[in-house]
């Protein structure tokens, strides 16, 4: 059973050994994932050993790497909570708001018709006044 190996333009840092540029490094169990390959790929270009090798860092700290991507996940986890924590808070609102809309408009409609019945008893005050 062979296990895959590939060659990167950068110095790949496997727990604590280290994979220099142009080292085979194992791909798979007891290596990199084949995302993390493909993305050594994407950013430092395909292992040429010539001039068109791309300059990258010395050393990629894999166990590094995986720690930040912990924490982002963690972070953009508390993120999401948030944002259907505020998205649930924002519904609420809208709610209160629709009812309060409603109330305000039975309080006008309620305003208008005390308004008119106001004016009727002020017309029978000014009628009990008036001289007979």
């Amino acid at each position: 059973m062979s296990k895959k190996t590939e060659q990167f333009n950068v110095t790949v840092k496997v727990g604590k050994k280290s994979y220099r540029p142009g080292e085979p490094v194992p791909v798979g169990t007891g290596g990199i994932t084949v995302e993390e390959a493909e993305n050594f790929r994407k950013n430092f270009g395909a292992f040429t050993a010539g001039p068109d090798a791309k300059a990258g860092p010395s050393s990629i700290d894999l166990d590094k790497l995986r720690e930040a991507l912990e924490k982002l996940s963690t972070d953009n986890d508390k993120l999401l909570a948030d944002n259907d924590r505020l998205t649930a808070e924002r519904d609420s609102a809208i709610g209160d708001r629709d009812a309060l809309l409603k109330q305000n408009e039975q309080l006008e409609t309620d305003n208008a018709t005390l308004a008119g019945e106001v004016t009727k008893l002020q017309a029978e005050i000014e009628k009990l006044k008036a001289p007979k």
